[in-house]
């Protein structure tokens, strides 16, 4: 059976597919999302965000997996646009982006050509025949020059891989020699996705957090982003983080794509393992700038948190891990 990835999401089987897994993880409906309209005086930073090149058609078949609604942009550089309105509406004052698709390097790099005081640029890679790694001197040059400023994302799983495979040691010795974080996508894919031409090789096995200990062990000096915090490795991500004091979390796209309670069990129990301080916020909004709003009120509603500890997550635990 052939799927294409984004003719998967126009059928909608994405939507289908998470409705089917929430009810499985939960027994209950997704939630109806809530548009965040709670004013936030404290400022937040999204480090898990997406950009596509400027020309990129997003077309109006591509629905959001919860509200099932299109985009209401033509392409990436309207989704440029739109996510900064999002950003500033919500006061998103800093984002971590990379590519999704396309030139991922110089998608990213665009955003932060556009908005230099609010995106730090990141290289999207993966490893995969058909995303291949780029040259390692085109990422010294970008590391060195500043235009990137962060590893990731890096979707080994959807090559069949883990960070630990030896194919990125040349790149993780690089993230070393420049301090440069690491963001490892971690946890599960789309609905179908080994089906898709692009990821044959992806295996949800390999989102497991711990098979990247080996990784750290080579390069002690890197500091990894557990992207999506290996959800529903919860008992390994409460591991990872107990025994490397280097590694963090980001919420990422299970603040807004499992149903609430789902979300809210979860980031519960990482808080009361005691690693409120190594939880970071993304939203992961893909094509829909929407879903920046719907991951920061999963966050805000969060009935287990105080003031203090949404503040650690909106922000002051990202200042540390990125050294801002």
């Amino acid at each position: 059976m052939t799927i294409d990835r984004r003719r998967f999401l126009k059928l909608g089987a994405g939507s289908v597919g998470m409705c089917m897994l929430s009810r499985y993880v939960v027994g209950q409906e997704l939630p109806t999302p809530r548009r965040s309209t709670v004013p936030r005086k404290l400022p937040i930073i999204d480090v898990h965000m997406h950009a596509y090149p400027a020309d990129m058609p997003i077309e109006q078949s591509l629905v959001n997996p919860v509200t099932g609604k299109p985009p209401q942009i033509k392409n990436g550089e309207e989704h440029l646009q739109a996510c900064l309105a999002e950003m500033k509406r919500l006061n998103v004052v800093k984002c971590v982006v990379s590519g999704g698709r396309g030139d991922r390097l110089a998608a990213a790099a665009h955003w932060h050509d556009v908005a230099p005081d609010r995106v730090i640029a990141g290289a999207g890679v993966r490893g995969s025949e058909d995303t291949p790694l780029p040259e390692i001197g085109v990422l010294r040059k970008a590391f060195q020059e500043g235009q990137l400023r962060v590893l990731g994302e890096v979707t080994a799983e959807y090559a069949g891989l883990t960070l630990s495979d030896r194919k990125y040691d040349p790149y993780l010795s690089l993230a070393e020699e420049f301090d440069v974080p690491v963001g490892l996508h971690t946890g599960t894919g789309d609905p179908g996705i080994s089906f898709d031409p692009c990821c044959r090789a992806f295996r949800v096995s390999l989102g497991n957090p711990a098979l990247i200990e080996d990784a750290l062990n080579r390069h002690p000096k890197l500091r990894v982003n557990l992207m999506h915090a290996g959800w529903p490795y919860l008992q390994e991500t409460i591991a990872m983080l107990l025994v490397y004091p280097q590694v963090y979390v980001d919420v990422g796209a299970i603040a807004w794509l499992p149903p609430r309670a789902e979300f809210h069990a979860y980031l519960g129990a990482i808080t009361r393992a005691g690693f409120g301080k190594r939880i970071m916020f993304g939203s992961d909004q893909m094509y829909w700038p929407e879903a920046i709003g719907m991951a920061v009120e999963a966050v805000n509603s969060a009935p287990f948190l105080t003031p203090a500890e949404k503040q650690d997550i909106f922000s002051d635990n990202a200042v540390r891990f990125f050294k801002l």
